[in-house]
């Protein structure tokens, strides 16, 4: 081939390009994947202590909320009895019978003929419904075109759709009130919760009432949040109206809390009021043909919840059966079309509506089925009645086994992903050389990790276990740690839990002190993080330099190729002229 020919020329530069690329490129560009294969080797050993780490700082938990501290609760009799039990739950055992399930209270009306007309219900009817400390105040508006079944309709609706409210007694609007002070709004959502509570500030002074409800209204709304305050206007006269946003909370306007005379004067003083929508559901049914019939029950069930009802003005309940005699007395329906009680309900002790339990042979009673006040971290749940014939369900609350050991094998199992992706990666073979060979980082995070699992734990009591050989798991240079003896383990946590727990978390024990060494490797300014920092430097610096020489290769292969080009321009004129003189000559030459 021509060397000076156009594909020659481009031949010759190429060569020339790859030949500059094998000398000055590639050695920068074997750096430069080095450091990508450290970045990204570093960047996976991180994940993966990382993980070791998560594990290590669930087993160095020195506190009652210890993995050591797991328990289970196991029943010998699941369909009567389930039970589960929290950490630091006493190790026994307990033998129960369920004499009685607890129920949510049940009030039925009369059955009544759905399309009798009624006209002489008209207007609106209060009724008030207790339940716990809870109470609920509903208005039902009848218009003397209902039947009997739209009137347990109305009834049932605004039950099911009530939310909690509180209205002040009715003022003339030009009235004045004068006096200042404070007082409190609380709202909560059950007995055990701490509610939350908002201040009132009023100052007036000889200000109409309609004046002072429109400020009140301001400053309740603007101060709190879950309450919607209004004042409702009739004529002339005016009323402040409070109601709770969520059907679930409870509001309390107590006259107590109040400094100056406000809420007294406006005739305002309540306690837990709840929306009845939150304490119990109405429904209405067809037990006969052409029948209907009203039932209300608790949401909440046993004794302390029972429902109290009551017509507070009108008699929507007296009509449809439930008289005052009938909701006083608690009187227990003796037919299906009776209006009554489903339940009997005479006294916290002889009730049909507790869950009654011979508990290691005392007789106690709870409201719900669900119990978690009879043994310290320890929740029975009740699941059906037992017959004399059944025997005793004895439930064990035992050292969770299961969980500790899981928790430790999760332990094993993270370390011997760190250590074999250390140690393989720590030698050379058949395939290369390790891309951790010769670095000291990962030769000392290796010795770390072998040294504390090996290593006898100090300052434990001379009779402890101080090897994590000594409960049965043992550790291998190629592949880790394992466990080698598991009944030597079980053994270990069911009867010396104690001395397990100091193995790992104790000051020197092997999770606390992993935990406490691992720190200076992970975390933002630890050193693996310091060290692919830099090795990201030296390869955004090595891009720039393979950059700035390919560039520098190309450049000069550029002004070869025009240099060439030349000569071959000045080839081609000296052709020209040869060819020229031997036309003119003659062949004189």
């Amino acid at each position: 081939m021509d060397l000076l020919s156009t594909q020659g020329i481009t031949s010759f530069i190429n060569s020339y390009k790859q030949n500059e690329v094998n000398r000055r490129v590639i050695p920068v560009q074997t750096r430069k994947d080095k450091y990508s294969q450290l970045s990204t080797a570093f960047g996976d050993l991180k994940s993966k202590l990382t993980s070791l780490n998560d594990i290590i700082s669930e087993l160095k938990v020195t506190t009652s909320s210890s993995l050591f501290n797991s328990r289970s609760a196991k029943s010998s009799a699941e369909n009567f009895i389930t039970a589960t039990a929290s950490k630091n739950a006493s190790v026994s055992s307990y033998a129960i019978r369920v004499n009685q399930l607890a129920k949510s209270d049940l009030i039925v009306s009369d059955t009544m003929t759905s399309d009798t007309s009624v006209t002489s219900m008209s207007g609106t009817h209060s009724v008030q419904i207790q339940s716990g400390n809870f109470t609920s105040n509903i208005d039902v508006e009848l218009t003397a075109s209902e039947t009997n079944k739209s009137v347990m309709e109305a009834l049932r609706d605004a039950i099911n759709s009530d939310y909690a409210e509180i209205e002040s007694t009715t003022k003339t609007d030009t009235d004045t009130f004068t006096g200042s002070g404070s007082f409190t709004i609380s709202l909560g959502t059950d007995d055990d919760s701490t509610p939350t509570d908002y201040t009132i500030d009023y100052d007036y002074t000889g200000q109409t009432y309609d004046a002072i409800l429109t400020d009140l209204v301001d400053n309740i709304n603007g101060n709190t949040d879950g309450i919607t305050a209004e004042k409702v206007v009739d004529g002339s006269n005016v009323s402040l109206k409070l109601t709770v946003d969520d059907k679930d909370q409870y509001i309390s306007v107590q006259s107590s809390s109040d400094t100056g005379s406000l809420l007294t004067d406006l005739g305002i003083d309540v306690t837990k009021e709840k929306a009845a929508s939150a304490i119990s559901t109405a429904s209405v049914f067809e037990p006969t043909t052409d029948n209907s019939k009203f039932s209300i029950s608790a949401d909440e069930s046993g004794y302390d919840n029972r429902l109290i009802m009551s017509d507070v003005s009108g008699s929507i309940f007296n009509f449809i059966g439930l008289d005052s005699t009938t909701l006083t007395n608690r009187t227990v329906i003796t037919g299906d079309d009776d209006a009554g009680f489903v339940y009997d309900s005479t006294s916290s002790t002889v009730n049909d509506l507790n869950a009654k339990l011979e508990f290691n042979g005392i007789n106690i009673q709870r409201n719900s089925n669900t119990i978690d006040d009879l043994v310290d971290d320890v929740t029975f749940n009740v699941n059906a009645l037992m017959d004399s014939e059944d025997s005793d369900v004895s439930v064990n609350v035992e050292i969770n086994l299961d969980e500790i050991k899981g928790k430790i094998d999760d332990f094993i199992s993270k370390f011997n992903d760190t250590y074999t992706y250390l140690k393989n990666r720590s030698q050379s073979d058949s395939v290369g050389r390790g891309i951790f060979v010769g670095d000291s980082t990962a030769q000392s995070l290796l010795s770390l990790l072998t040294n504390t699992v090996i290593g006898e734990v100090s300052g434990l009591s001379e009779d402890n276990y101080s090897y994590l050989s000594q409960i049965g798991i043992s550790f291998d240079p190629l592949t880790g740690l394992s466990v080698s003896d598991s009944s030597a383990l079980d053994d270990a946590i069911q009867n010396n839990p104690s001395q397990v727990s100091d193995l790992f978390n104790s000051d020197s024990g092997i999770a606390a002190s992993l935990y406490s060494d691992l720190d200076g490797f992970l975390g933002v300014g630890g050193t693996i993080s310091s060290i692919t920092e830099s090795f990201d430097n030296n390869i955004t610096y090595l891009n720039d330099r393979i950059d700035s020489i390919n560039s520098s290769i190309d450049s000069q292969g550029e002004i070869l190729r025009q240099q060439f080009q030349d000569m071959q321009m000045q080839l081609a004129a000296l052709i020209s002229s040869q060819s020229f003189f031997s036309q003119t000559s003659g062949g004189f030459f």
